[in-house]
């Protein structure tokens, strides 16, 4: 595959500070591919083959639950997290070089490259500027899972779906926001730990708060309503 294929990742924050010989070598190794929506990039339980970074397109982590005789149980899966452009997943497996904890599946059509997880073990101990950069990137999965966690634990189901739709009206504080969901109802529901059942009643809720979601076009009556509403607070 021609180098220019890979040259998006190295204009990436994780990769940019790569010495000349690291980016040569990273370009010899790494690949590109066009991942179609609902493509299995890896599997719970697989070890750690590649570093995934995602360079366009969205992608999620799939928890499942291991059924009796050992195996994954498909229909038990819960959505964990989601990431788009820019982010590599499950580095943690890759670096230590373990099983994956989750499972990764393409929700849209999207551009992933594959770096050899030899190669990013390589680059920690090498290079100074990657293992700052893995630190960083380490460090905001964990809060961003912490934040999730938290969610669970302290906010209702109306309060966590709030917080996402919060999340899409792209900063405005106050007023009125319109806005398309980028994932469907069922994911949705999975990836903020409800059943559709309860997603459906807690867009009930939210009715009265001016909240109108027909189909994946969302309207919010008022912005700063629906942030009280959630507890929102402005930890990341």
């Amino acid at each position: 595959m021609p180098h220019s294929s890979v040259s998006p990742l190295l204009d990436l924050s994780l990769f940019d500070g790569l010495s000349a010989d690291a980016r040569t070598k990273l370009q010899a190794h790494c690949f590109v591919q066009t991942e179609p929506a609902d493509a299995v990039l890896f599997e719970q339980g697989q070890m750690a083959q590649f570093l995934h970074v995602i360079l366009q397109g969205r992608v999620a982590l799939v928890g499942e639950a291991p059924a009796t005789d050992g195996r994954s149980a498909p229909d038990d899966g819960a959505i964990i997290e989601m990431f788009g452009p820019g982010e590599a997943l499950i580095l943690a497996a890759v670096l230590l070089n373990m099983p994956y904890m989750m499972s990764a599946h393409v929700m849209a059509v999207s551009r992933i490259a594959f770096v050899p997880a030899t190669l990013v073990r390589e680059l920690l101990d090498q290079e100074a500027a990657f293992a700052k950069a893995t630190s960083l990137m380490l460090a905001r999965h964990w809060r961003l899972l912490s934040r999730q966690l938290k969610d669970q634990k302290l906010r209702s189901g109306g309060q966590r779906l709030a917080r996402y739709l919060l999340s899409l009206t792209q900063g405005i504080h106050t007023g009125p926001a319109t806005f398309d969901l980028p994932i469907d109802r069922r994911s949705l529901a999975s990836w903020l730990g409800m059943t559709a059942e309860n997603l459906s009643r807690s867009l009930t809720q939210l009715k009265p708060l001016g909240v109108e979601v027909s189909g994946r076009h969302a309207q919010v009556a008022d912005v700063a309503t629906l942030r009280a509403f959630s507890a929102e607070d402005d930890l990341r």
